[in-house]
């Protein structure tokens, strides 16, 4: 491990959320851990809800988060603050006894939280409205108290041809005022944040495969497949396509070399508009966070690297 580091997490990570008051870490089996701009821990690492976190975002030092947990068949949605330090919840054995919504058991430290009666698909964010999309319920608009707007129905998405779950919802962020939908199977819709009302429905030609994540950032748009393909969109055109060697993990935008750092299955990459750069790990990563130029790894042990891709950064060819 490279000296001046951050300390190896207690726990296993499974994503970095970056906002204005610093960096939140969400473990595998529920951990929080705050961390400060330079990556030092702000209070003791807790466990408020002992369920795997699936969607998550912050807004004004607020995390608006999903549990789900597939064994227990049980799935929460919630809002805990981040000013003060994270508490230890209720033990998973504690869920097992919890038998009606009277007796459910909630994330400890929450200002709000709810029992979900189907899996949670998409959550996003912007100040004063939280959308979010449940498997066959549709997407929800609320505010930020966890009142409801508006609620639309699932997307009735058209297909040449069927595949399992297509319908399935993948992706939901917020631009400019508006929602963006996408499925499993490709297509997305743009709504109205406001009213929820559909403003325009359009197919992704590329990938080809399935889809299992898209990434956002004003008009730049990462659509990642099941397979490994990934396709660089900004404002409807393709820029770039280039096939990893599995699925990603997270991408995220860096403005200081526009482009995308994107952590990738045991690779890191580099993708700007005239360079694709790679580096080979033997841990997995699952977040690059940009540092002026640069970037931090974090691996899915805990441990973390510097990332070889700095400012200016080596031109490679997309075959190397």
């Amino acid at each position: 491990m490279d000296e001046g580091l951050p300390e190896q997490l207690p726990f296993l990570p499974s994503r970095i959320i970056s906002h204005e008051h610093g960096i939140l870490v969400t473990g595998m089996d529920g951990e929080l851990a705050v961390l400060d701009e330079h990556f030092n821990l702000k209070s003791p690492v807790n466990k408020p809800f002992p369920m795997s976190i699936s969607h998550a975002v912050i807004v004004d030092n607020r995390l608006y988060a999903t549990w789900i947990d597939g064994e227990l068949m049980m799935a929460r949605m919630g809002c805990i603050p981040l000013d003060q330090p994270i508490q230890q919840g209720p033990e998973r054995a504690a869920l097992r006894t919890s038998t009606t919504i009277l007796d459910a058991k909630h994330p400890a430290g929450s200002t709000w939280s709810h029992v979900l009666d189907a899996e949670p698909l998409g959550l996003t964010a912007v100040e004063g409205i939280l959308v979010f999309t449940l498997w066959n319920k549709g997407t929800y608009g609320l505010d930020l108290s966890a009142n409801e707007i508006w609620r639309m129905p699932p997307p009735n998405w058209q297909y040449e041809r069927k595949r399992p779950r297509m319908n399935e919802v993948i992706g939901l962020s917020i631009n400019d005022g508006e929602c963006f939908v996408t499925s499993k199977g490709g297509r997305f819709q743009k709504l109205n944040v406001i009213t929820g009302e559909c403003l325009e429905e359009t197919m992704h030609e590329q990938p080809e495969a399935p889809l299992e994540q898209v990434f956002h950032h004003q008009q730049h748009t990462l659509i990642c497949s099941t397979n490994g393909e990934v396709a660089w969109v900004h404002n409807g055109d393709l820029k770039r396509k280039l096939k990893l060697n599995g699925p990603v993990q997270s991408a995220t935008w860096d403005g200081f070399i526009h482009g995308w750092r994107i952590a990738g299955w045991r690779e890191e990459l580099l993708l700007t508009d005239d360079v694709v750069s790679r580096q080979s790990w033997n841990e997995i990563p699952i977040h690059v966070h940009p540092v002026e130029g640069g970037g931090i790894v974090l691996f899915n042990d805990g441990t973390w690297a510097n990332s070889p891709h700095e400012h200016p950064p080596i031109r490679l060819n997309e075959e190397e």
